[in-house]
C-alpha cells in the first residue's frame, strides 16, 4: 500500500511540473511587433572573359555578388 501511495505521489509531482512549465509568462510589450530583418545590399559585377597565363587559361564570363552592407535588423 506505501508504495501505491508513493508511486501515485511521485505521478502527481510529476504531472503539476510538466503542466506549470507549459505556461506562458505574459508579454510585456504586447502592442510593439517584433523587429524583422532588412534585406543586405549586395553589388552585382559583370567580370568578362579573360585569357590568363600567357593562353594557358581561358575564364568565361561570370558575375562577382559582393555584399555591400550585412542583413541587419529594423528598429
Amino acid at each position: 500500500m506505501k508504495r501505491v501511495f508513493t508511486l501515485f505521489l511521485i505521478f502527481c509531482f510529476t504531472l503539476n511540473a510538466c503542466v506549470s512549465t507549459n505556461k506562458k509568462l505574459p508579454a510585456t510589450d504586447s502592442n510593439n511587433p517584433p523587429p524583422s530583418l532588412l534585406k543586405p545590399v549586395v553589388k552585382k559585377i559583370w567580370i568578362p572573359p579573360a585569357i590568363k597565363n600567357g593562353g594557358a587559361e581561358w575564364e568565361e564570363g561570370h558575375y562577382l555578388y559582393r555584399i555591400e552592407k550585412e542583413t541587419t535588423w529594423s528598429r
